[in-house]
């Protein structure tokens, strides 16, 4: 494949399995620069490149000039070397490693303060595992890094665009392993560091190429799941409210169940959360119920909403239940129980479930083993010595009911937790669960503009991929999925909680903290940069459909939910229209499109100004979803399939707003909402509205 170096600093997105993220010029000024074509055989120099021999061809004294060996851990196991040929010209650098090592080609360049770069290079890897694996990155800017390179690739560019800060000296890394130690090899070559124009003053653009001769990736209809704690007004208000005019015989809100079979809502994880971790699954089942106080959220909970009640309310959405298993102060033996009472056909429980509610078992598949648990705010946290051990009799336990489940542990991206726990348990698991949200707003609430909240879009593909790297280090990668269980862009605001032990409900500074959580229903909060910002969480997930096997928003109703549910009826959030869109506008497989586009700044963060997504049937009709994060300004988006430029109409769903700060609420409800449209592509190009998602129908006659 022949494809064009470039000469400017872009970004470009290659949305196949795995992803390639890189920065790539505009596409019509590559095209007119013959220097800039990798058939020209040249290596990958620019006049502005300021990195000190890029290419690795001067030596001196038997040293590569302008580059130093470093490790951070295994620097016995490493092997740093200078090969031949490299990519372009007579060497390369490369990095090695049978035992594990975490190491780096090291290069110091000056740069200016305050001003944007682009950072790019080659990397191949042989059988290169653990860790992050290959990719470049800057030291004293540990947010700034290429994609990884992993396994067996040849030459493949990487690279990202970046400003530098209050920096005046930035340390260049050719990485081996990072935050971690890797195995294998890899070699670099043709590295590049070059100042580029800020891309406030650039008009923004983007170009997508569809290629429906590579294979594509069916994605499981898990990813468009929801989450639903006793928190707030969730389940009581929410989705639960007895007596109301709206509920139907069983108290469930009819408005509900209607919204939640709208979204196609695949699966659902209950009873939390933190609330889990000191829920017992008995208080909420049978006849005679009693309250109990909660001391994770310092409320009483009546125990009216149970297991009967949750799965009676998954079964008419026609969702699957996923429950949520205490490992707090809860007990192995407990879970265990827990499974025969929903899913056995003998023994004591599964008896009591018969006697209490239904001789059918309910046949519960989705299971997780605890909550959070790495953390200090949750009952029962544990270290990581301990956690492996709990999970695996747990899971021991729980199987001797039913071995046919499905099973999920409380996991982090963090080597130190996860690894030990897939080393101890990991046999047992088909899913690590992974929890994300992107602006802390626990304490404080916060409510950062537009533009602050977009420039978290990228924040899940990392969380992602560092987690697909800890699987290939472990050797699960294939074997086990990640459930990104709980995910919003805002975390819930609850000062004060949870906590792990009992709180004074007297008190009045416990009854304020608690009345702060009101500010969860501010509906300005949510608004188009909650919609994109969760379109661009999904196209993650569906670009690594391979490894993503489910992901549940949280929660779906209420607090940050995408649904509003009030007293007289609900407010579809905007939020609630991009998942909207994509379980009913998309097709079921994930195939290859790259992406160019141009960048978008805000303080010292940058990311591309469009992100996208291209599904197709097995007819190979497309629906491509298209982000325009810009808050103000159209973009000129490019769509090439098979070579050649789309043209003429194609059917479109828009969700778009008056504003990027546009949100809907109880006196206008319908202020952000989809609307269809029949967009024309003239040589090739369409506009994307400002601050919008655009899921458009290119069929098989294109």
């Amino acid at each position: 494949m022949r494809i064009r170096i470039p000469t400017k600093g872009w970004f470009c997105l290659t949305l196949a399995i795995p992803c390639i993220i890189g920065a790539w010029t505009n596409p019509s000024a590559a095209r007119s620069n013959p220097v800039a074509d990798e058939s020209a055989g040249g290596p990958m120099e620019s006049a502005g490149n300021l990195l000190p021999n890029p290419s690795f061809e001067e030596k001196a004294g038997g040293e590569i000039c302008g580059w130093k060996r470093r490790a951070w851990s295994g620097e016995e196991n490493g092997r740093w070397t200078v090969d031949s040929p490299g990519r372009t010209g007579s060497r390369c650098l490369s990095i090695s490693s049978e035992r594990g090592t975490d190491a780096a080609w090291t290069a110091v360049v000056t740069v200016k303060p305050n001003s944007f770069y682009r950072l790019s290079g080659w990397i191949r890897t042989k059988d290169l595992r653990g860790a992050v694996g290959a990719l470049l990155n800057i030291q004293n800017l540990q947010q700034v890094r290429t994609p990884s390179v992993t396994g067996t690739r040849d030459w493949t560019r990487v690279a990202t665009v970046f400003r530098s800060g209050e920096a005046g000296e930035l340390e260049i890394n050719c990485l081996f392993g990072g935050w971690g130690q890797s195995t294998g090899q890899a070699w670099y070559d043709d590295v590049c560091l070059e100042p580029i124009p800020d891309p406030g003053r650039e008009e923004p653009w983007a170009e997508i190429r569809l290629d429906p001769d590579a294979p594509a990736v069916s994605y499981s209809p898990m990813l468009f799941g929801g989450f639903i704690e006793h928190f707030h007004r969730q389940i009581y208000g929410g989705l639960f409210e007895p007596g109301s005019p709206l509920s139907d015989e069983k108290g469930f809100r009819r408005d509900v169940i209607e919204a939640m079979k709208e979204l196609k809502l695949s699966i659902v994880r209950w009873p939390g959360g933190c609330f889990a971790s000191g829920y017992h699954w008995k208080d909420g089942i049978g006849n005679n119920r009693k309250p109990v106080y909660d001391m994770v959220w310092g409320v009483e909970d009546s125990n009216t909403f149970g297991t009967a009640e949750f799965i009676e309310w998954c079964r008419r959405v026609g969702c699957e239940p996923y429950i949520c298993t205490n490992a707090g102060n809860g007990t192995p033996e407990e879970m265990r129980d827990w499974v025969e009472y929903c899913n056995g056909t003998a023994g004591p429980f599964a008896r009591m479930r018969a006697a209490d509610q239904s001789n059918v078992p309910y046949s519960v598949r989705f299971w997780s083993i605890g909550n959070e648990n790495w953390g200090g705010h949750e009952i029962g946290a544990r270290t990581p010595k301990e956690w492996g051990p709990l999970v695996l009799r747990s899971a021991e336990m729980m199987r001797t009911v039913d071995p046919g489940l499905r099973l999920l542990a409380a996991a982090t991206p963090e080597r130190d937790w996860t690894l030990p726990l897939l080393k101890a348990a990991g046999h047992q698991l088909q899913y690590v669960a992974i929890h994300g949200y992107w602006l802390p707003c626990w304490s404080e609430n916060l409510t950062p503009d537009y533009l602050s909240c977009i420039m978290e879009s990228e924040g899940p593909e990392t969380t992602i991929t560092r987690v697909i790297a800890l699987l290939e280090e472990a050797g699960y990668r294939g074997r086990i999925k990640i459930a990104f269980d709980e995910w919003n862009l805002r975390g819930w605001h609850h000062p004060g909680f949870p906590r792990t032990k009992p709180s004074d409900r007297r008190d009045p500074a416990v009854i304020a903290l608690i009345a702060n959580r009101d500010k969860n229903d501010i509906a300005s909060q949510y608004t188009m940069a909650d919609a994109l910002f969760s379109a661009s969480f999904l196209n993650a997930c569906l670009r690594h459909a391979e490894d993503v096997g489910m992901a549940n928003i949280a929660p779906i109703v209420n607090t940050r939910g995408p649904l509003f549910v009030h007293p007289k009826g609900v407010v579809k959030r905007t939020t609630f229209h991009v998942l909207a869109m994509y379980a009913n506008e998309l097709k079921g497989k994930v195939g290859k499109l790259d992406l160019e586009a141009a960048p978008l700044a805000h303080g010292d963060r940058v990311i591309p100004v469009v992100d996208a997504v291209a599904t197709m049937d097995d007819s190979q009709n497309w629906a491509i979803a298209l982000v325009n994060r810009h808050p103000s300004k159209e973009v000129a988006c490019t769509v090439n399939l098979t070579g050649a430029k789309l043209e003429g109409p194609c059917d479109a769903t828009i969700l778009a707003g008056d504003s990027p700060d546009a949100f809907n609420d109880t006196e206008h409800p319908d202020r952000v909402v989809p609307y269809h449209k029949q967009l024309t592509f003239r040589n090739g190009i369409v506009l994307l509205a400002p601050h919008s998602l655009t899921v458009v129908q290119v069929p098989v006659k294109q």
